[in-house]
């Protein structure tokens, strides 16, 4: 029988470029798609095997460019059967401005998405009952941070009917302007999800810790797979077993949109193709493709510049 994976959240239309020059005369911008989930579901569906097939579940309209971003997901053999397309609104939009170190800032214009009211209405229950019972449910703190108090709690039941339900912290103080209400909503869904990826600049915007191992405090439940990306290293505690770290450095960086997107999808994949393989080689071959992506401009590399992972076998 076929595996479904199912990656839901919001995909939005990307402007991208150098905006110094924009107060004096006209600017070249790239025009492109983009979202925290929708990343790692490319990056999923590149490296996993032909039993499992990869769904994005979203909200789109019938306008021009959520016509055009089908295409692209049909492109990247994302299957588009849990897509809503009776929205009345284009998709989202955002801004991404880099520095000369790579790091980025962001715009958002994404208020009246689609992706919004995903679960209201009749179709949203026809979807909700239609996601269910994956084996692999990805969704992460911007997906749940975009919709309402009861759209959340249906987005975290939902989560917990798959198999194996995976979760990125993906904290963001525009959408998680109440501290508060946030801490408590990410402690839920962290009892809700067998993994949780976790970024440790996010979780110490939110939680105000002074160091990593605050975390595994704070979320540790003994039920859970929790991976940190913390500087060149990768902390993680799988289940009751005790806390462990694998250096991953990160070399040349160029951009690091996307970068634990990549990491992510990545390590969902080998999961799932493979139960010989440990933790650690899964954790080493999925840095692999992070190291690749923060070498290039965007957030999606070209098919042919994915490394070979199998070089990276064993060796951690």
């Amino acid at each position: 029988m076929q595996k479904k994976a199912i990656f839901l959240g919001e995909c939005m239309i990307e402007l991208n470029g150098d905006i110094s020059s924009l107060g004096n005369s006209n600017t070249i911008m790239e025009v492109n798609f983009g979202g925290d989930t929708y990343n790692s579901a490319i990056y999923f569906s590149r490296l996993i095997n032909k039993k499992t097939d990869t769904f994005y579940c979203t909200a789109l309209s019938k306008d021009s460019f959520s016509k055009k971003m089908i295409e692209r997901f049909k492109l990247e053999k994302l299957s588009c059967d849990f897509i809503r397309m009776d929205g009345k609104n284009p998709p989202g939009l955002y801004s991404i401005e880099i520095n000369e170190n790579g790091e980025r800032s962001f715009s958002y214009w994404r208020d009246q998405s689609p992706t919004r009211q995903i679960f209201l209405g009749s179709k949203g229950k026809h979807l909700l009952n239609n996601i269910s019972s994956a084996s692999i449910f990805y969704y992460s703190g911007i997906s749940a941070g975009i919709l309402d108090e009861n759209q959340k709690k249906q987005l975290i039941k939902v989560g917990t009917t798959a198999k194996v339900c995976a979760f990125d912290f993906n904290y963001r103080h525009q959408l998680h302007y109440d501290k508060n209400k946030s801490q408590s909503l990410f402690k839920e869904i962290n009892n809700c999800v067998d993994i949780n990826f976790v970024s440790y600049d996010d979780f110490k915007e939110l939680f105000d810790i002074k160091e990593p191992n605050e975390i595994f405090n704070i979320l540790s439940n003994n039920k859970n797979l929790i991976l940190l990306r913390y500087k060149n290293s990768i902390i993680f505690k799988n289940l009751d077993q005790e806390i462990k770290t694998i250096n991953v450095p990160h070399g040349k960086v160029v951009d690091t949109t996307a970068a634990g997107d990549a990491f992510n999808g990545s390590f969902l994949a080998l999961m799932n193709n493979s139960e010989n393989n440990c933790i650690e080689e899964n954790l080493l071959k999925s840095h692999a493709v992070t190291r690749e992506v923060i070498k290039y401009k965007g957030a999606i590399i070209k098919k042919n510049q994915m490394p070979k992972l199998d070089d990276y076998k064993g060796i951690y």
